[in-house]
Order: structure tokens, then sequence, then C-alpha cells
């Protein structure tokens, strides 16, 4: 929405929206009203009528409407990924779904309907979604509901819905052999390999290895302090370019960790780092970062260079936490090096027996008895 006067905003379908308080919550927060028009002079006199009391309650809004309100008000304080990941999620998986009910009308039999229809069909070409981004969703209508009932007192359908269950998909990792040849390769080669190897043994995401700075690694204290990440998103702006890249701190403050340079690396950047300045990109040794889709191609390259069959980049991630975890590294330490917002998120994701741990386990109780 674009703003023109005192509490009247253009929306996007066109029509002119007047916001104006008509009471207060128990807590004191204001409780907001609007009213529509076709033009801002209607508008504006719609809303001195309303602010009189003069004027009847127009029809409850719709979700899109809703929607628009929500993001309008968090957008100076939330992070512009957020921000875009929001957008991108209603617009392309709720808007077409529900954008046009209207809110008094909807109902948690409906909500959860759609969500359901997310899971089996809502992704790609027909194919099912991700539970993530399942869940993600009904966390973001969650909150835009809530929005509706505390500043316009609309029915909140999402209080009733039960989340539909996702089967998460089971997690790959690189086999002992694979890690074995990949570090072998890396460790001599070039910085970009050397950046791959850094992930497999610490946990970073592609958007902190590609943020990451020579300024950040303390070859002193020998560790690197992750502080940033990289992302590209869609131009908040709507203008072109249509997309821009955004390197911002990490959305939660777990994500903001110091972690230890394996020891076996400490000699190989100690020779790189002489030739760099603190500023320099850790991937390119200049000022100027890689990319995701540019780093995410060079790391396939490396692995069909060394004949390693693909998996995709995050799996290195998923190596590193199921090797500290089937090694013997306690939970937490583990959630805190990935930087997870709790150890529950660990353990649900990473903590499983499989049938020779099980065994092992087995045989203390057969020695103990």
């Amino acid at each position: 929405m674009s703003r023109r006067g005192e509490n009247i905003f253009k929306r996007k379908d066109g029509r002119w929206e007047g916001r104006y308080i008509c009471g207060r919550l128990e807590n004191g927060h204001a409780k907001y009203r609007s009213v529509y028009a076709h033009s801002y002079a209607e508008c504006s006199n719609k809303l001195r009528l309303a602010r009189c009391d003069m004027l009847p309650v127009d029809d409850p809004m719709t979700v899109s409407e809703l929607f628009d309100a929500w993001i309008f008000s968090r957008k100076n304080n939330i992070k512009q990924t957020t921000y875009a990941s929001y957008c991108y999620m209603f617009d392309h998986y709720i808007r077409c779904r529900l954008g046009e009910y209207r809110i008094d009308r909807l109902s948690a039999f409906i909500l959860e309907r759609v969500l359901s229809e997310l899971i089996e069909c809502g992704g790609k070409n027909g194919h099912q979604l991700s539970s993530k981004t399942v869940k993600d969703i009904t966390v973001m209508l969650k909150s835009l509901f809530k929005y509706g009932e505390v500043e316009y007192s609309l029915p909140d359908s999402m209080k009733n819905v039960t989340p539909p269950k996702c089967e998460s998909a089971e997690i790959q990792v690189f086999k002992e052999q694979e890690i074995v040849k990949m570090r072998q390769y890396a460790i001599h080669s070039n910085i970009s390999d050397l950046g791959i190897l850094l992930c497999l043994y610490t946990g970073l995401r592609i958007g902190e290895i590609c943020a990451l700075q020579w300024g950040d690694i303390d070859l002193i204290d020998n560790v690197f302090h992750v502080r940033k990440t990289l992302t590209r998103i869609p131009n908040p702006d709507g203008s072109k370019p249509k997309t821009i890249v955004i390197i911002d701190t990490p959305k939660s403050k777990r994500l903001v960790r110091d972690i230890p340079i394996p020891t076996f690396m400490l000699k190989r950047l100690t020779e790189v780092k002489k030739h760099q300045q603190n500023d320099d990109y850790f991937l390119t040794g200049t000022q100027k970062y890689t990319e995701h889709r540019s780093y995410s191609s060079r790391y396939k390259s490396f692995l069909k260079r060394i004949g390693v069959p693909y998996k995709n980049f995050h799996v290195l991630r998923h190596t590193f936490a199921t090797e500290c975890i089937r090694i013997g590294i306690d939970v937490k330490t583990v959630s805190e090096l990935l930087g997870h917002s709790s150890v529950k998120i660990t353990l649900e994701r990473y903590v499983h027996s499989d049938m020779d741990m099980k065994r092992q386990q087995l045989e203390k109780l057969y020695g103990s008895l």
C-alpha cells in the first residue's frame, strides 16, 4: 500500500483504505477499524464520519485485505528477508486459495483443508510441498489472524486449527568413505573447495559461508565468527531488478555464534590469510561476494571431479550434525554449533538410533546382568 494523507492508504487493488481508532483493549492498545472507497476524497469523507460514529461499519475484510494491513504494520519491525518470505508464501500459496474469503465466513475446517491440500499437491507441478514450508505458512497464518482479532475484532479461525501432520523427509548424509575422499581432495585444493570442507566440519549453511569474510576468522583463538548471512530475495519495492542480494545479521540470535576452526585446517587457512584483507570475502579473496547459485554449481562440480555422488549442499550440514551425535558429542553442544533455537529441534532432527547403535546399547545391558 502507498500512503497519502493521515491514516489513508492506496491499496494494491486500487481502492483507498482509511484506518481509525474505534476503542481500546484491556491492555490499553488501540483497536482499529477501516473504511474503503474508490477515491481519496470519498475515503477521507467516510473516515471523518466513522470517527464521529456516523457511518455503518463496513463488511468484514477479506483475507487478502487483512494480509495487506498486517504486512504493512510489520514491514519496519522485521528483516527484509522475513518480509519477502511472508509476501512470497502468501502470494504463491494462500492468496489464490483464500484471498477472496471474508474473514467472518472462514472456519477451521476450511483452513485445515487448505493446509492439507498444500501438503498433498501445493508444490511445483502439483508435487508435495515440504513439511517445513507448510509449518512456516501455518505460523504466518496464526500471526495474521491474531492480528485481525486484536486490531479489527475479527474472528480468529486459526485458533481452532489443528496443524496437519507432516512427514519429514529422511535426512541424507555422506558416507564415511565419501567424507574421507572430500577431505583428502579439498585440503590441498583451492579456497572454494576448502569452503566446502569447512561446511562439512562445522555445519555452516551456504548463506553463512557466502557471507563469511577473512576478518571473521580468528587464527589466534582458532575460531571463526558467524555474524552474517547472504540471501537473494524478491525486490521489496516491486521494481527492477526483480531480486536483490541481502547480507544481514541472521534472523535468530542463536545463529550469531563462534565456531572452533578444525585443527587440520589451521595451517592451510593461515597460509591463505597472509594474502587477504579483513573485508575480503572468504570464498573469493576479494571484496566481491559469491552467491548461492554460483557456489552450489562449484560444489556440484567438486563432487563430480572427485567421484562422489551428488547430494544437495545442505547435506554437508546434516552430515556434520549426524556425525557429532554418532561419536557422542552432547546434544546441547551440537545445538549451539548449528545455531538451533532450541535443543528440541536438534533432538527431533538428528538423534535417532539405528540398529548398530541399539545393539551396542543392549550389549552394555547384557554385560551388566
